[in-house]
């Protein structure tokens, strides 16, 4: 659902517009002038007489209830409108407008698609200021049913109108690059090939240079205003919308001090300070404004605070660290912290009690959530699991339990393997063999012959499985499935079953499997992966995953502030595609593969395998 704040200036700029078009009735007190009124003024006189007086009253209220987020109330009075098709088609046409933005603001998107599609546009065309009004709630009706192409051309639409009012012409700006940012690069590149407007074409060449400079705002500022300089003439030239504006704050309020607090003698914790320092040695080609960086070293403590209050003394204005997740608890019992922080990990309470306090990490739970989301949308309702033995897998296991069930998902079967395991019992168990195989010796031990022929069966309720294995214990999994006949069931794995190389020989028994990862480790795109890759010693997947990881805090340090303040939704990051939540915790969506021939396979949005 939209916030209703936003629309403020457009929807009270058509409201004078409209009510001056209402024909006040002779018999109204002279005193009262319905442009003046107040809602309740208003509702009040609608009360008090009856037919098209009272519908033009009504309509008023409705329109100033909705303007000032009163849905309840403005749900009540559009009961009482009645008998519409008798009235001007003006008013008849508001009406139509008000019933589709309640329909928005109780988040009924379909039926405001519905209701907007069904009034024809052309009625709007002698109408300049409900033309305008109608593009902007189609507009919205269609970002907020994920329709953004249709909702973008919308906008353009209204942005053509050429209203002379600054402050709907901001608003009209703001909602184009909201829709356009949530296009996908294949969305963008097919918009772009049907851009035929210098309004149009403007806007997308504006999303793809800010897009190409997402990991350095100091880039996008440039971009920005080379762009302004090829497209002078364009709307948003003269007023950027909001975000874009806001980019110069950001930069000039970043931090300028930042205390890494890290575990230099774990690998975990030097990874990601490899990672780190590569992303800030790129940034420091870029551009010479870069942050000072104090390290501190947090190896063997179990007590966090005065290694924090010797980062914050050092005149850090911003702390990322530490990284392991019991000081990452203490710090999350602190009322308030001193400096912004940027935590490694998550705490157990998920509730912070400082503002101050953002975590962000490579918890398991993001990846089990997209793999449950992935099995839900292949249509698959009954899942298996199998997971190593041992008290944090089992945690695992309960997190995808809840997950698959939040779903209306079932969970029908489990097995666990310990680190010896014989594989064959494990799969037994899952597809219960084990119970087949009984069955075939009770009946041995009832019939009297010696010979008695047997095919073991598994059982036939399993849709996927869902597994948790590295590498080496999967590369005997997935043929063991086979081997007792359950080869055919789709399996999806976190990240730890692909160790990052490329090695199609060995990985040829993980055919088949679907998983999730890193950007940094599927992909090719991120510009820094290259010198990376040329300055720092081969690694797998764990080091390469935590690096990616400190590539991410780096780029983070400077957009914190845009997250919280809702100028960011999303950032493509190494380890993911970035998002905030309420409670200040970072979360990732991670890209797709599959195991095709023993290679980990790229797979585009719809499930099938691209270049």
């Amino acid at each position: 659902m939209r916030k209703a704040p936003l629309l403020l200036p457009l929807l009270f700029a058509l409201l004078q517009a409209c009510g001056s078009t209402t024909t006040v009735p002779e018999q109204s007190a002279p005193s009262f002038d319905p442009q003046d009124a107040s809602i309740g003024e208003l509702v009040r006189a609608a009360n008090a007489t009856d037919g098209l007086e009272s519908a033009q009253l009504r309509i008023l209220a409705l329109e100033a209830m909705i303007a000032s987020g009163d849905n309840e109330g403005a749900t009540r009075q559009w009961t009482l409108l009645n008998n519409l098709e008798d009235y001007p088609e003006t008013l008849q046409l508001r009406a139509a407008l008000l019933e589709a933005q309640l329909a928005l603001r109780n988040g009924q998107t379909a039926k405001a698609v519905s209701l907007l599609t069904e009034t024809a546009d052309t009625s709007f065309e002698d109408r300049p200021e409900l033309l305008s009004e109608y593009l902007l709630v189609l507009g919205q009706a269609y970002q907020d049913d994920g329709q953004y192409e249709l909702a973008l051309a919308s906008y353009l639409r209204l942005g053509e109108t050429g209203t002379a009012n600054a402050g709907v012409s901001l608003n009209v700006h703001n909602e184009i690059w909201d829709a356009i940012t949530r296009f996908s690069p294949a969305q963008l590149d097919n918009f772009a090939s049907t851009a035929n407007s210098y309004q149009s074409r403007g806007w997308v060449e504006l999303a793809r240079v800010v897009s190409s400079e997402q990991y350095s705002i100091r880039s996008q500022l440039d971009a920005i205003r080379q762009w302004q300089r090829i497209w002078s003439q364009h709307p948003a030239s003269q007023q950027l919308p909001q975000r874009l504006t806001k980019l110069e704050l950001s930069w000039q309020q970043r931090p300028k001090h930042i205390a890494l607090i890290l575990p230099l003698q774990d690998s975990a914790g030097k990874a990601i300070q490899e990672g780190f320092l590569s992303a800030y040695y790129a940034a420091l080609d870029i551009s010479r404004d870069v942050p000072k960086i104090s390290v501190f070293d947090s190896s063997n403590l179990s007590n966090v605070y005065p290694i924090y209050d010797a980062a914050v003394a050092s005149g850090a204005d911003l702390i990322i660290g530490p990284l392991y997740k019991q000081l990452v608890n203490q710090l999350q019992q602190l009322d308030e912290l001193p400096v912004p922080t940027l935590a490694l990990n998550y705490s157990d309470d998920s509730i912070n009690l400082s503002n101050n306090l953002t975590q962000f990490g490579l918890a398991p739970e993001d990846e089990i959530e997209q793999a449950a989301n992935l099995a839900w949308q292949a249509g698959y309702k009954n899942a298996a699991i199998i997971t190593p033995q041992s008290s944090d897998y089992q945690r695992l296991q309960q997190a995808f339990a809840n997950s698959w069930a939040s779903k209306g998902g079932n969970l029908v079967s489990q097995s666990t393997f310990g680190g010896d395991t014989d594989y064959a019992d494990v799969i037994k168990r899952l597809m219960a063999i084990d119970s087949s195989e009984a069955r075939r010796d009770r009946i041995v031990d009832l019939l009297p012959r010696s010979r008695v022929e047997f095919t073991p069966r598994r059982r036939g309720d399993i849709d996927f499985i869902f597994l948790i294995a590295n590498p080496r214990e999967g590369r005997q999994i997935k043929p063991t499935l086979a081997f007792y006949f359950a080869g055919d069931i789709p399996v999806y794995a976190l990240p730890s079953i692909y160790d990052g190389l490329d090695n199609p020989s060995v990985n040829q028994d993980l055919n088949g499997i679907v998983f999730t990862d890193a950007p940094w480790i599927l992909t090719g795109y991120d510009p820094l992966k290259t010198n990376a890759a040329s300055s720092l010693r081969p690694a797998q997947g764990p080091v390469q995953r935590f690096r990616a990881m400190g590539i991410d805090s780096f780029r983070l340090y400077a957009r914190l502030q845009q997250f919280n303040d809702g100028d960011i939704a999303t950032l493509p990051g190494a380890t993911g595609i970035l998002s905030m939540d309420e409670n200040g915790r970072i979360h990732r969506r991670l890209e797709v593969a599959r195991f095709i021939e023993g290679k980990a396979t790229l797979e585009d949005r719809a499930g099938t395998a691209s270049d």
